[in-house]
């Protein structure tokens, strides 16, 4: 209660504004260059599964769909408003809106906060004379949501397949990083349960979707673009709860000077200082991103179905340079790369004998040289196995899987009956990254993370690890 009576918050539960049963446009046009039609195109384009009501003063119909001249036209009962219609008009229309029992509004419109103090005073004047109304409000300045469950989409056009619903859920202070996130990351493999355009999050903010993600049984990883962090001490409490059950990973911008000026422009943000953001986060359990790479790579690393119960890395490559730079990147980052025990190697070297030639290294990194096709298979899977008893994820590169699709499926399907037996995350690399996209995707879909290089791959595994060593921690 301390909390609404501070901020003036009530505390709607979220689940209406990522599963909407019904929806308005307000600004919708058959013209998708303009905001209010592309964002009418893509609810109607990837096909909406609730109720959708155009309001348009330039068309009668869209889509086949009848339109409404204006909001007070309409007497049918929707969940949320995307409103995408000039800033000035704007207010007098949420009003409306909130009266009309509305309970979620998406502000497009942009010509708020980031302009300066009077677009600030606009900001805080619109959401004031609704809040009393129990209506929450995203944005403004926003790009929207994307909904899987419900096939609502408003940020950025997708593949068909990349549609598919699963468990990261993000939130990005930025049209630009959200839009990003959900290209870059579906490329990727990685399915998302929802994600939002927070843009300068006037009412609903950080806290607001960290913690509904926290509760979202369909979200095991939560991912975040954030130019600052506001409710300070309360959020990092909140985070430190939810963070013992899901991960949380934030990239935070805005710590320069330069950066600083950028967010107060962009969503009227003030970003604040990079020392106490890291401290105040590595106390709550947040795993720091530092840009969009890592970002995706660590959502990917902890979207496995498995994780690390410590520290110990095996390494195999077909590569011996490979195995090195493996080697290197995971003992910088404070994971443990440990010889193999005598008796270890001599099973090693027993069983790969009659396949590689006598320099061939059976210690951590095993270099398993170019691998004949016809013994790939066989090579990979049980070096693996035989390691298993000593390691607590492997980090393995192999060139076949990465450039035949028909050798790949097959080793896809063995590595998951092995990483599920061996209760082992193994995490991939491809020998050329810049060859190997869908393969890459196709491993991640299947539980396997991969990722496009060793030092990237050592670096989410370092971060799953440290994660996991917190949650023990509390």
């Amino acid at each position: 209660m301390k909390e609404q009576e501070r901020t003036g918050k009530k505390n709607t539960g979220l689940d209406r504004l990522f599963r909407p049963r019904s929806l308005a446009v307000l600004g919708a046009s058959a013209d998708s260059t303009r905001g209010g039609g592309f964002i009418w195109w893509r609810v109607n384009e990837h096909g909406y599964l609730g109720k959708k009501y155009p309001i348009s003063r330039s068309s009668k119909e869209l889509n086949g769909i009848k339109c409404y001249a204006s909001l007070s036209d309409m007497d049918e009962p929707v969940d949320m408003i995307i409103i995408a219609i000039p800033a000035a008009a704007v207010e007098s229309v949420l009003v409306e809106c909130a009266r009309k029992g509305i309970k979620f509004a998406v502000i497009h419109a942009a010509g708020f906060a980031e302009l300066g103090e009077e677009g600030r005073t606009l900001q805080e004047r619109m959401i004031k004379a609704v809040r009393s109304e129990g209506m929450r409000v995203v944005g403004p300045n926003c790009m929207g949501i994307f909904s899987p469950d419900m096939r609502l989409n408003t940020i950025v056009e997708l593949d068909e397949a990349d549609l598919e619903a699963g468990s990261v859920a993000f939130c990005g202070q930025s049209g630009w990083a959200s839009e990003n996130f959900i290209t870059g990351g579906t490329a990727r493999g990685l399915r998302l349960s929802a994600a939002i355009s927070s843009g300068n999050q006037a009412d609903l903010d950080l806290f607001d979707y960290v913690s509904h993600f926290g509760g979202d049984p369909k979200t095991k990883v939560i991912c975040a673009y954030a130019e600052n962090v506001g409710r300070g001490n309360e959020f990092f409490e909140m985070a430190s709860k939810v963070g013992t059950a899901k991960p949380i990973v934030i990239w935070k911008s805005g710590f320069s000077r330069a950066g600083t000026r950028a967010a107060m422009s962009h969503t009227g943000s003030i970003a604040g200082n990079r020392e106490i953001w890291r401290g105040a986060a590595r106390r709550s359990g947040i795993v720091m991103a530092e840009g969009f790479e890592e970002l995706v790579d660590m959502a990917v690393s902890f979207s496995s179905p498995l994780s690390p119960k410590g520290k110990k890395v095996g390494i195999m490559a077909e590569a011996g340079g490979g195995g090195i730079s493996a080697a290197d990147a995971c003992e910088a980052l404070g994971l443990e790369v440990q010889p193999f025990s005598p008796a270890l190697k001599k099973r090693l070297k027993d069983f790969l004998k009659p396949y590689l030639p006598p320099f061939s290294g059976v210690s951590n990194p095993l270099d398993v040289v170019w691998l004949p096709r016809d013994v790939a298979f066989t090579i990979c899977t049980t070096c693996i196995e035989l390691m298993a008893g000593e390691v607590d994820a492997v980090i393995t590169m192999s060139y076949l899987p990465f450039m035949d699709a028909e050798f790949r499926q097959q080793y896809i399907e063995a590595l998951c009956r092995l990483r599920d037996k061996l209760n082992l995350p193994i995490f991939m690399v491809p020998p050329y990254a810049s060859r190997a996209a869908g393969a890459m995707k196709e491993f991640t879909i299947a539980g396997l993370p991969a990722f496009p290089s060793f030092e990237r791959a050592a670096k989410a595994l370092s971060a799953t690890c440290g994660y996991q060593e917190w949650v023990r921690s509390v």
